[in-house]
């Protein structure tokens, strides 16, 4: 990788990490985004992991009062065995035909009609567990699924705060799943290690900078963001899938 790709790997980990902080989510597909622009998609996959585990790493700790650890042990109960039976399938998988099925069951999770979304019933103990392992089976394939869960977490927390905790919580589970599969199959390569330093260190300063936002939102302004951010990330999905 070459210098500009590091610099460029840092300062986009700045940027995604404060808004992931704000929102809770989004930060990631983006970055993920810009990092298959510029290199091959089973060095993007892991290298994302690598960042993300510290993003939301450390979001976790800032928020670790506000997670619900009931919701994140179940959640992870299958991410290792779902994403070890898809890992196969990373090269030829039809990644458009995933990001549009995410995109439709984003929007359909968000902007539900008012009259049902006021009888919505988060999760059960089962669904939270299916939950994990649909998310565990798309992480080898699609690289970022936070869009796709991020809609459930919101209805299963009880504020923004709450979401934002958990939500990072059960992303580093998730991400250290990840690596853990890329690591077994070889796809861990060294050469990423300074990519890797530049994110890490770009996703601190962009947590504690967006935590500062959070911390003053009010939660009407914040649930108006998260639905506007969640709409931009399913259509910008479905956009890229038609292409």
């Amino acid at each position: 990788m070459g210098l500009e790709t590091v610099l460029l790997v840092g300062v986009c980990a700045v940027a995604t990490s404060a808004l992931t902080a704000v929102l809770g989510f989004g930060g990631g597909i983006v970055l993920l985004a810009v990092l298959v622009a510029f290199v091959d998609p089973l060095v993007a996959i892991p290298l994302h992991a690598a960042i993300q585990v510290v993003s939301n790493g450390t979001r976790t700790i800032v928020r670790h009062r506000d997670v619900d650890w009931s919701i994140v042990w179940k959640t992870s109960l299958l991410l290792l065995p779902a994403g070890a039976l898809t890992l196969p399938l990373a090269r030829q998988a039809p990644e458009a035909a995933l990001q549009a099925l995410i995109a439709v069951a984003v929007l359909a999770a968000t902007w539900l009609p008012v009259w049902l979304s006021r009888h919505f019933r988060p999760p059960g103990t089962a669904g939270w567990i299916g939950l994990g392992g649909v998310i565990g089976a798309l992480n080898p394939v699609v690289g970022a699924t936070g869009p796709l869960a991020a809609p459930f977490f919101r209805a299963g927390t009880s504020d923004r705060l709450g979401f934002v905790g958990t939500f990072a919580a059960t992303q580093v589970v998730g991400h250290l799943a990840k690596l853990v599969l890329f690591g077994v199959v070889g796809l861990l390569p060294a050469s990423q290690a300074p990519a890797a330093a530049a994110g890490i260190a770009g996703v601190i300063a962009g947590i504690w900078l967006g935590s500062r936002v959070l911390d003053r939102m009010p939660e009407r302004r914040f649930d108006r963001l998260y639905l506007l951010a969640i709409t931009v990330v399913a259509l910008w999905l479905l956009v890229d899938a038609a292409r």
